[in-house]
C-alpha cells in the first residue's frame, strides 16, 4: 500500500507501497529515454547527471541498486505516454481539495511528493477534466487514510465500524461517529461524483473502498506476528489494498460503459490486474523503507519467507513477479481487443486500463528522486 506505504506515496522520508492505484509505471518526467540496463547495478544519477560507479558484487545488493535495477525495469516496460493538458490545474486543485478538506496540514508534505495530479495526468490524458479532477480527489482520499489509519490496526478498526463505504452510498454520517476528516471529505467526495452524474457509480466506488478496508484488516494479524502472509494469500489481498477503484471514475467520461451496469468479468479481471501491477511496482521502489520498520507485508518479503530466498534474490524475483504480470496484462489487453464482440464502450475502457498502467509509470520518479534523497552515499541503507 502506501502507508508505510501501499497506495503510491512515501512516508517516513523512504517510499512506501503505492495503490495506484495506487495505481503504475511511466517514462521520466523530461521524456528522456531510460538508462540502458545493466546487470543490476545503479543507473545513471538524475540528481547530479554523473554515472553511478561499476557495480561490485556486493554495491549491487544495496538498496539503491536494487532500487535502481527495479527503476529501470520499470522504465522499460512503460511506452511513452502523453500528459493532460491541464495537469498543472489538476495538481492545484487536488491539493487545495485536500488541505481544504483537512487531509493535509501543517508539516505534511505527502502531497508535494506524491505530485497526485500529475500521476492522474499522465494516467488520463485524454480524460474530460472534471472526470481527471475527480479521480485525484478519491486517490488523495485514499493516499492520506492509507498512510495515517490502514495501517493502524486500532484506528481501521474504528472506522470500519462508522462504516465508509456506507457514508459513500449514502451521503450520511452513521449515529454516533465523528465528522472527522475521512467521513466529512467522503460526503463532499460523493456531493461531487452525484453532481458529476456518477450516482450509478457509486455502488462500484463503495464495494472497491470496502474490499479495500477489509483487505488492510486482513494484513494486521501478519503485521502483528512479524510473520509474512503466503504469497497467495498476499496477491489476493494485494489487488485490493492498492486502492486503485478511484480508477473507475473514468467510467464518467463520453463513451464509456454505462455505470449503472456491471462491468463484465473480463473488463473487471482487467482492471483489478492493472491494480495489482501498480501495487507490485510500489513494493518494490518500498521495500527498503519497509524492511527498516519490520513491516512483513511487501512481495520481497513474502517471496524471501515463502522460498527462503535472501532478500536481494527476493528483490530480484519480485521483479520477475511484476514483469509476468505485467505480460498477462498485455495479453489479455490483446485478446480482449481482438473480440469482435466487445462493444466500442467496452473497448474504450480497455485503452483506459491500458493507460492508468502505462500512465502510473509517473509513480516510480518522485520514488526514485526521494531514494536520492535519502541515500545520497548510495550506501547500505
Amino acid at each position: 500500500m502506501t502507508g508505510s506505504g501501499r497506495v503510491g506515496g512515501v512516508t517516513d522520508g523512504a517510499p512506501a507501497r503505492a495503490r495506484t492505484d495506487g495505481g503504475h509505471t511511466l517514462a521520466p518526467a523530461d521524456g528522456a529515454p531510460a538508462p540502458s540496463p545493466t546487470d543490476g547495478g545503479p543507473a545513471p544519477d538524475p540528481a547530479d547527471g554523473g554515472p553511478a560507479p561499476a557495480p561490485t558484487a556486493a554495491s549491487a545488493d544495496t538498496p539503491y541498486a536494487l532500487a535502481a535495477y527495479a527503476r529501470r525495469h520499470l522504465l522499460r516496460l512503460a511506452p511513452a505516454v502523453g500528459d493532460h493538458p491541464m495537469a498543472e490545474e489538476l495538481e492545484a486543485d487536488v491539493r487545495s481539495w485536500a488541505t481544504g478538506h483537512g487531509l493535509n496540514g501543517p508539516g505534511d508534505d505527502g502531497l508535494e511528493r506524491r505530485r497526485i495530479g500529475r500521476l492522474v495526468g499522465r494516467c488520463m490524458p485524454g480524460a474530460p477534466f472534471g472526470v481527471a479532477q475527480l479521480v485525484a480527489r478519491h486517490l488523495a482520499w485514499v493516499f492520506h487514510f492509507d498512510d495515517t489509519v490502514a495501517e493502524h490496526a486500532d484506528r481501521l478498526a474504528a472506522h470500519r465500524a462508522w462504516d465508509p463505504p456506507a457514508v459513500l452510498r449514502s451521503g450520511r454520517l452513521p449515529a454516533g461517529a465523528p465528522a472527522c476528516a475521512h467521513l466529512t471529505s467522503l460526503i463532499s467526495l460523493r456531493e461531487d461524483i452525484v453532481a458529476s452524474g456518477g450516482s450509478g457509480l457509486l455502488p462500484l466506488l463503495a464495494d472497491g473502498l470496502r474490499r479495500y478496508a477489509e483487505s488492510c484488516a486482513r494484513e494486521a494479524p501478519w503485521r502483528a506476528s512479524g510473520t509474512p502472509p503466503t504469497l497467495a494469500e498476499y496477491l489476493a489481498l494485494r489487488v485490493h489494498t492498492s486502492g486503485g477503484h478511484p480508477m473507475y471514475l473514468h467510467l464518467l467520461a463520453p463513451g464509456m460503459p454505462s455505470g449503472r451496469a456491471p462491468l463484465t468479468a473480463p473488463l473487471t479481471g482487467l482492471a483489478e490486474l492493472a491494480f495489482l501491477i501498480g501495487a507490485l511496482a510500489n513494493d518494490l521502489l518500498g521495500h527498503a523503507a519497509e524492511q527498516r520498520q519490520g513491516d512483513p507485508v511487501n512481495a520481497v518479503t513474502v517471496l524471501a519467507h515463502e522460498y527462503g530466498l535472501p532478500a536481494p534474490e527476493a528483490y530480484r524475483a519480485a521483479v520477475v513477479l511484476h514483469a509476468g504480470h505485467q505480460h498477462r496484462f498485455d495479453a489479455a489487453c490483446a485478446g480482449l481487443l481482438a473480440d469482435a464482440t466487445l462493444s466500442e464502450a467496452q473497448r474504450r475502457f480497455v485503452h483506459a486500463v491500458m493507460g492508468w498502467v502505462a500512465g502510473s509509470a509517473a509513480a516510480v520518479e518522485p520514488y526514485w528522486h526521494h531514494l536520492l534523497t535519502t541515500h545520497p552515499t548510495r550506501g547500505t541503507g
